[in-house]
């Protein structure tokens, strides 16, 4: 009874193997960051945390490079891009994504009020105002999401680029269709969002005096528009480049590259190095990268690992035995609902309750914390995120899938 609960009812064997356990590490990154809340003082650091590529921005490249498949093949199947295209593409991302998102914000908002009323006490939910931005994803428009459901600061930037990505391809198809092929098309939507992003980066980051710090660019949505362009990039040159994107000497020297150079970065920026930046005088020149070309050199580096997994199609044999191979695709499938269960929900909301008065707590609330996520993120995700993502079949039309064929169109 308790494994059929459990069963997701997907098949498995119709997937990618390699992004998934892209999506996976990306989504077991992030939980472990926020696991680690539990320890409170006790929590001295861990090395490899330093090392480890940024969870989030791991999922902005690969969300990218699943979308922007799904944008340009059905510019190039459409022959176009014209308003029934976008309505379309609008309408299945965010039945993909909003439906669980209402339904766990709803449950937040609910629940202090619940907890205010049973203690007699004002709610500590954020004004009104400020909470109807969280239903429009204005939450961290122009600032840094701090306090209620910070989490969110990535889905806005993920939803205005479902928005942003889209427009600009129909602006210039309108504009230049007529003179450009749809090939140079996509790839100027592209570079026009990159650089765009990272000049408004630029420009703004010598505005503002060093000693302001980092600027929170990371978490504000008009400094991140170019997160997930990056994975749109490695999708364009999947379509458009077949044969160098297919060369498997060259996707395992992207990978290897791709690693190290991720690695660097994440290394460059962590917590660990920041006293050697200020020993040797150059910390104003860290402030400066991390408010500028950090998230160009992050995001063009993940970029590099998506010709080889995308390329990796299926588990290894031995894996596939074990259950290592099932258990990746699980917490691949289930990672939307991790995202927007572990945090606020499981540990600010529960799991923060319980004092930490010893390390061995601690951990206990860690093991907790994870068993209660799994739990609780697969029910959502049986349950309610794949019927209503299921649901949008109904509702709208299909889109050519990533793993079909290439068939480059030269206008």
């Amino acid at each position: 009874m308790g494994k059929n609960l459990f069963s997701l009812g997907t098949l498995y064997t119709k997937r990618v193997f390699g992004l998934d356990v892209m999506r996976a590490i990306a989504i077991l990154i992030v939980v472990d960051s926020h696991a680690t809340i539990a320890l409170k003082e006790y929590y001295t650091g861990a090395f490899w945390h330093n090392v480890l590529p940024d969870g989030v921005e791991l999922f902005f490249v690969l969300s990218g490079f699943l979308i922007g498949g799904i944008l340009i093949r059905s510019y190039e199947k459409n022959g176009g891009f014209d308003r029934k295209l976008l309505l379309n593409f609008w309408t299945r991302r965010w039945f993909r994504t909003l439906p669980a998102y209402y339904l766990v914000l709803t449950g937040l908002i609910v629940t202090a009020l619940l907890r205010a009323w049973r203690s007699g006490l004002h709610h500590t939910l954020p004004p009104k105002q400020t909470l109807l931005s969280y239903f429009v994803f204005l939450q961290n428009f122009n600032q840094e999401l701090v306090g209620f459901f910070p989490e969110t600061w990535s889905l806005a930037i993920e939803e205005w680029s479902y928005i942003t990505l889209p427009l600009v391809l129909w602006l210039l198809h309108t504009l230049l269709a007529a003179r450009w092929s749809r090939k140079r098309i996509a790839l100027a939507m592209i570079l026009l969002v990159i650089i765009g992003s990272n000049l408004y980066r630029f420009i703004t980051a010598l505005q503002v005096p060093i000693s302001a710090g980092e600027l929170g660019y990371r978490g504000i949505v008009i400094t991140r528009l170019d997160a997930i362009s990056y994975g749109v990039l490695a999708a364009y040159v999947k379509y458009y480049f077949p044969t160098h994107w297919a060369n498997e000497g060259l996707r395992r020297r992207t990978l290897v590259l791709g690693i190290v150079l991720t690695m660097l970065i994440a290394f460059s920026a962590s917590v660990i190095v920041l006293h050697y930046y200020v020993d040797m005088g150059v910390y104003p020149a860290y402030v400066f990268y991390k408010r500028t070309v950090y998230f160009l050199l992050i995001g063009l580096s993940m970029t590099l690992l998506m010709p080889y997994m995308d390329g990796w199609r299926t588990a290894p044999a031995s894996w596939t035995r074990l259950g290592v191979a099932r258990a990746i695709t699980h917490i691949s499938l289930i990672s939307y609902s991790m995202y927007l269960l572990n945090l606020t929900p499981v540990m600010i909301t529960v799991l923060e309750r319980i004092p930490t008065t010893s390390l061995t707590i601690g951990w206990l609330k860690i093991g907790a914390f994870w068993v209660i996520v799994l739990i609780l993120s697969t029910l959502l995700f049986k349950y309610f995120e794949k019927p209503v993502t299921e649901l949008r079949e109904r509702l709208s039309a299909k889109e050519p899938k990533l793993t079909e064929p290439s068939a480059v169109g030269t206008k």
